[in-house]
């Protein structure tokens, strides 16, 4: 259900024509030299700016397109995570265009190069998976606090995955299947993809809240207990009488 809704909740907001043309009109401008960069940081804060009201259970999550210079400020750090995140990709990529460059000059070099090709694919679709991950959690961690470190803090990131790895590869599905349903309506992607990708991110991100709430209350009532010893030593400490059992 939640992922069919992710395609359904923007059409029950009163100004989804405007808000839905304004978000597709930035996606078409994104090629353009320099204002594209910008538009495409106005995107990536409004989609930041989604996943904040829908993690918040906001009754209407679809955000109005009237703090365009706010969402420039989201969005920047977005984008240098998706960057960073990326390098690893971009320098097998050139790697492999200067092997293709090099090698495909024969029958057998060409047959190494594809030889390559196959065996370093499954690799990059891995690294591409798990990069996307790390950014949804940043992206969710960046929606609470709006703190460009959130993107950033590795050994918090892989934590979540460890902890929540059901949830995690849950969202990894549908944000694929989605990516998916997004092709094959190929005229309709501008239109949709920030507000689907957002709603699938803002609902794992509160799915995510709640576990992390639950393994909080888990926790919980072992701090009385600890709260206790802690005062016998502070009582052994200063020589007071340690208290017994049937004075507790």
């Amino acid at each position: 259900m939640e992922f069919l809704r992710a395609f359904t909740y923007m059409f029950k907001d009163q100004h989804w024509l405007i808000k839905l043309a304004e978000t597709a009109l930035l996606v078409v401008l994104c090629p353009l030299p320099v204002i594209g960069l910008l538009c495409l940081c106005v995107l990536l804060g409004y989609l930041a700016e989604i996943i904040h009201n829908v993690s918040g259970d906001y009754p209407r999550p679809l955000p109005e397109w009237d703090h365009i210079g706010e969402d420039i400020g989201k969005g920047a750090p977005v984008l240098l995570a998706i960057a960073l995140y990326h390098l690893p990709l971009v320098f097998v990529v050139a790697l492999l265009y200067i092997a293709r460059e090099t090698l495909a000059v024969s029958l057998f070099g060409s047959l190494t190069f594809a030889g390559v090709l196959v065996a370093i694919t499954p690799f990059m679709m891995i690294y591409f998976a798990f990069a996307w991950t790390l950014l949804a959690i940043g992206l969710v961690n960046y929606a609470e606090s709006w703190d460009s470190g959130a993107f950033f803090q590795l050994n918090r990131l892989l934590r979540c995955i460890g902890n929540h790895g059901l949830l995690v590869l849950q969202w990894l599905i549908y944000s694929l299947a989605a990516s998916i349903v997004l092709l094959l309506l190929l005229p309709l992607a501008p239109f949709l993809f920030v507000p689907a990708q957002g709603y699938l991110t803002g609902n794992f991100g509160r799915r995510l809240r709640a576990a992390r709430m639950r393994m909080r209350d888990a926790y919980a009532p072992a701090e009385p207990a600890a709260d206790l010893r802690n005062l016998r030593l502070v009582g052994h400490e200063v020589g007071a009488p340690l208290p017994s059992h049937e004075s507790a």
